[in-house]
Formats: C-alpha cells, structure tokens, sequence
C-alpha cells in the first residue's frame, strides 16, 4: 500500500538568502502556532483538538503569522500552507490524508498545454477508503486570467478538475475530483486567457481517507 508522498519544493526562493530568512521566520511561526494552539485548546469555545480540520489548523496557522512583518502576502500564503501541512503530519490532525506531488510549469498557449514532467501514475484504490479527492494548484498570472485541470491519459481531461485564478498574486486553488480505481497516469494542463505568461508554481493531490 502506498503510505503517502511528500511535496518537494513547495516553496521557490529566489536566492540563498532569502531561503535563510523564510526558514528563520518559519521558525518563529511554529513557535507562535504553538502557543496559540495550546491556548486555543484549553478554551472551551473553540474545537478539541480531535476536531480540529485543515480549515480550524489553518485559521490557527493565519492567527500565529498576523504579526510577522517583511514577508509578502504571496509568501505570507505559502507560508502558511508549509505550516498546515507540516503540523497535520506532526500532530495527526490529518494522520488520515495524503498528497500526490504532480509539478510545475508555464504557458502563453490560449489552447489546453500538457505541462512536462507534471504527472504521476498510481492505482487510487492503493491509498485505502478514500473519502474526498481534491486537485491542488497553486497559480499567478500577470493578467488575465490562468487555467489549470487535470488530464487522465486513458479519458482524457477531468472536466470536474478545472480551476482558475485572476491576475495578481499567487493563489492556491482547489477543486475536489473524481478518480476511479485501476491504473491511471494523472497529468496536468495549462492555458492562458489572453496569451500572457502564466503559471502553476506548483500542483498536488490530496487524498483523504478513513
């Protein structure tokens, strides 16, 4: 049985230093998160910790990283997905879900582009019961509007995969799916509203199961 993937290169910094310092900052988050959480659990109007989801832990995550200074919105959010995925793994909050890592890439194309190399092949029925399916896309295009879905390679693309985001910021998408049990290579697509360079800094699956 497949135990679960981790996302390699979630964040992309641009230089050395600059990893330096998120890795720095980061590390003050987790501290702050921590202390929130604990003092978030002993209230009695908020969730237990059992009942805590993706949703409760990133409001958490958002709390903690509120008074952090220097960081970009854009960073501000892949931060704060780096930390919800870590402490959903640490703390078991969501022992019950696992991600696929699809990739990255980039188009000018107004037509559907297959991104290279951004696929995986596996068999769903590997992960166990699964509950919910979600594709995973963090975008940015610098204007109009950027396109992502997944393509099966045995049927084609998952219409129901498709999501999108205005220019501006980078912004993480999701959309929940279906895939069906067997043998199947998921890919992902890419285009441009208006022929501009767009991207997808990055693409995933979350699997949950029971």
């Amino acid at each position: 049985m497949i135990v679960g993937f981790t996302t390699v290169g979630w964040l992309q910094w641009g230089t050395i230093s600059q990893n330096s310092e998120v890795l720095r900052r980061l590390a003050v988050v987790e501290q702050r998160l921590d202390s929130v959480i604990k003092s978030s659990l002993n209230s009695k109007s908020l969730m237990t910790k059992d009942e805590c989801d993706r949703e409760c832990v990133k409001n958490l995550v958002s709390e903690a990283i509120a008074t952090i200074s220097g960081l970009s919105q854009p960073a501000k959010q892949q931060v704060i997905e780096r930390v919800v995925e870590k402490v959903q793994t640490v703390s078991g909050a969501s022992a019950k879900t696992q991600y696929v890592s699809l990739g990255a890439g980039e188009t000018t194309s107004t037509e559907w582009v297959t991104i290279p190399g951004a696929e995986v092949t596996f068999n769903i029925n590997d992960f166990g019961k699964v509950t919910a399916i979600y594709f995973e896309a963090q975008l940015h295009s610098a204007s109009g509007r950027v396109y992502a879905r997944l393509n099966d390679k045995n049927i084609g693309p998952l219409l129901d995969s498709e999501v999108y985001h205005s220019a501006g910021d980078a912004k993480l998408i999701s959309a929940r799916v279906n895939i069906s049990g067997g043998g199947r290579t998921i890919g992902v697509q890419l285009k441009s509203e208006i022929q501009q360079p767009v991207k997808i800094l990055s693409s995933r699956l979350r699997i949950d199961t029971k």
